[in-house]
Order: C-alpha cells, then structure tokens, then sequence
C-alpha cells in the first residue's frame, strides 16, 4: 500500500511541474532525487530480497519509513503548491548584474583548493577534516563557477575547457560523482530553458542522456580505481559487478534508504527520544566554533550522527560514515511533526523561489541551480551543519563572479519563458 501512495504522490508532483516545466524545473529535480532515493531504491531491495545493510537487518523498519516518506512528499507538494499560486510573480528589478571581469582569479583558486584536497588525500589517505572541509567547499564551488560562466555565454576560451576538463578527471580521483552529475544537470537546465522544442534537440538531450548514464556507471565501477590512482584497474565496459546488472549497481548506490529503516526501527524498538533540533541547529555554531574552545579540544558529539551509527550494532556500521536523508533528519530531531513542519517550510521555500525567480536573467538560472545543488546534498546527506555551510561558500561563489548596477525602478522585466 505504501509503494503505491507513495507512486501516487510522485505522480501528482510530476501533474504539477509538467504544466510549465521551466518555472517548476526546482521542484521537479527535487522530485526526480527523492523519487530514485525513496521509491526505486526501495523496491530495488524487494525485487532483489535483500535487506540486510551494513551489518544491520533493515525489514522491520521498511514499511515504516516509506511512511514517514509518504508523510515527507505529501506535505512536500502541499507547501510547494499553496505558495506556488498564492506567490505573486516579480516584474521590477531594481539591479542589473554582469559578470565580474576578475572571475578567472576566483576559477583557479577553486581549483586549485581541488587540487590540494586530491594531495591530501593521496599523502595522508584521509577525506576531510579541518581546514580541508573548506577546501572540500571551495571544489564544490567550482561547479557553480562553471554554469554562471556558460549562463553568461562566456565559456569561449581554451583554459576554460582544460579546467573544465581537469576539475571533472579531479571530480573522479575524489570518487565525486554527483559533483560531475550536478555540473551536466545545470548545463542542461540551460539549454532547455533557452532552446526551442524539436525533434532535434529531443534527439541531441537523449545522446546526452545515454553519455551520462555511461558515465556513471563507469564512475561507480572504477571509483575504487581512481581513488587509488590505480589507472591500470580501470575498465572502460560497462558489465555487471558483483552479480548486479548496471542499473541495479546505480541502485545500490543510492543506499541511504537502508541506513534510514534501520535508524527508524532502532528508535522505535529503543523508545529513543530525539534530539530536538541539537543536530540541526546548535551544530551550525558548534561547527565554526575552534575545538581549543571546548573541554579536552574535543568539540560535542552530533546526537544524529550517534543514533545512525547505533542502529546499526555492527562495527562496520560505525566507522562507515552512513547518512540519511533531510526527512529521516526531521524525524530525528522532532518525529513526526518535524517531517511536517519543515517539509511544507521546505516546499513554501522552494515555492516561492520557484514562482519569483525571472528566468530571462541568466543569474535567474544560477540561482535556481545553486538551490539545486544545496538540495541535492540535503536530501541525500541531511546533515543541516553541513548544507549551510555549502551554501555560504556557493553565495560567496554567486558574490564573487557578479557584479550589480542599480537601475530605475520602471525598468521591467517579464516572464516570457
């Protein structure tokens, strides 16, 4: 029963966008992670009888989740429409923005944040900590760079189309295949949003389609490969590994379901109570704050982070770094009324952005974008802290390549797309 509300759920959401998918392309991204996180990774696992994960059975928490998941989206769609009609579309803007001349100096430095993370990671074999979690940001950035300089029709010259070329093989070394796949989806929202309709671009979209599903796949079983800089392991077919088709292998990449059931049934099963909002909201300044500030330099423990890592009883579910998505976050933090709350904020935000962006401005479509790669993020790793802090760096990104004029008030723009 859940499986089909939940499939009724999407269907509505897809009614909605279908009906100007240029204005809802937000929120039918959205839709499109969560549908592939919530439902075909889910029913991937029935189709395959396997619900063991990390150590830890996940059965007795499946059917449980995929209601909180039906609670999640519906209330999703419910904010996003209401906000949708009631938000008034904006005409004036009071500003004019062009692209920052010195926007090369900023690429490079992104890059080049790239680069040392790749260093550290070969020298030390460690991801992350300290100051290389802003580095982490500043690579991330990189992509965001790179849309506002095709958005803004200046992606013409030779150094670009190297750096283009030498973040994703960077992308790849790291194991970051969404980066690379959230870099494809922001130049392609462009070019449907600035392109006619034809028989041609709908071929043109479906070889790009086919390039990025191979590239995915080929990602997915190289990543091991390429992190180890192990280059004479890497294959270029795409085959079935470990008994799964290449489609069941993207599948199984999309795991975090699994850690999710587990989660709710060892809270259910424990009575353990939840963190009320410690994980979302204290961790924000807990996580700029230096650790010399806290007893022994050790900074607190996430109470989320803590509930995942228990419930799965298992070592190796411990030290494996398992995340949730932003609902089972919700519902960590205040149950039930956290899943409703901030999915309708969530969707009234999205809503409203959605409605009130002027899409014939190319920093329109950046921002849209930006918000996409924060939510992509979100509901695949929801961990608050940490999308926060994404989002500072790519509005600094968003700073840093625009410059703005203020213009008369009378100057209109309107909502020919």
């Amino acid at each position: 029963m859940e499986f089909y509300i939940l499939g009724g759920l999407f269907l509505s959401g897809l009614f909605i966008v279908t009906k100007d998918f240029r204005k809802h392309f937000l929120m039918f991204f959205i839709l499109i992670v969560y549908f592939i996180c919530f439902f075909l990774g889910p029913l991937n696992s029935i189709s395959l009888n396997r619900y063991y994960h990390l150590g830890g059975n996940f059965k007795d928490g499946f059917y449980d989740t995929l209601q909180l998941y039906c609670i999640g989206i519906f209330f999703l769609l419910v904010g996003y429409n209401i906000s949708f009609k009631t938000t008034q579309i904006q005409l004036v803007s009071k500003k004019n923005t062009f692209l920052n001349p010195n926007y090369k100096y900023y690429t490079w430095l992104f890059f080049i944040s790239l680069v040392a993370m790749i260093k550290r990671n070969v020298d030390e074999d460690a991801y992350g900590g300290g100051i290389f979690n802003y580095l982490m940001f500043l690579g991330d950035s990189l992509i965001l760079a790179f849309i506002i300089i095709i958005y803004e029709k200046s992606f013409n010259k030779p150094w670009q189309w190297l750096l283009m070329g030498l973040t994703i093989f960077c992308y790849m070394l790291l194991g970051f295949r969404y980066r690379i796949l959230l870099l494809i989806i922001g130049i392609i929202y462009h070019f449907v949003v600035t392109s006619r309709l034809s028989l041609q671009t709908i071929i043109k979209w479906i070889l790009i389609g086919s390039i990025i599903s191979y590239a995915v796949n080929f990602i997915t079983l190289n990543r091991t490969a390429l992190k180890t800089l192990e280059f004479n392991n890497v294959t270029f077919e795409s085959k079935v590994q470990n008994g799964l088709s290449p489609y069941q292998l993207i599948m199984n990449q999309t795991d975090n379901y699994k850690t999710e059931m587990l989660v709710v049934k060892y809270m259910r099963d424990n009575n353990i109570d939840f963190d009320y909002g410690e994980s979302m909201f204290a961790h924000i300044l807990i996580r700029i704050i230096p650790a010399s500030f806290f007893e022994n330099n050790k900074k607190p423990s996430i109470p989320q982070s803590d509930i995942i890592k228990k419930s799965f009883n298992s070592k190796e579910g411990r030290y494996a770094g398992a995340a949730v998505s932003n609902v089972i976050e919700f519902y960590i933090a205040f149950g039930i009324f956290g899943i409703i709350f901030f999915m309708t904020v969530l969707g009234v935000f999205i809503g409203y952005i959605s409605k009130r962006t002027v899409l014939n401005e190319p920093r329109g479509r950046v921002v849209i974008v930006m918000i996409a790669m924060v939510m992509f993020q979100e509901i695949t790793r929801g961990y608050l802290p940490q999308n926060v802090t994404l989002l500072v760096f790519l509005l600094l990104t968003l700073k840093l390549f625009y410059k703005t004029n203020y213009v008369s008030s009378s100057h209109k723009y309107t909502n020919a797309l």
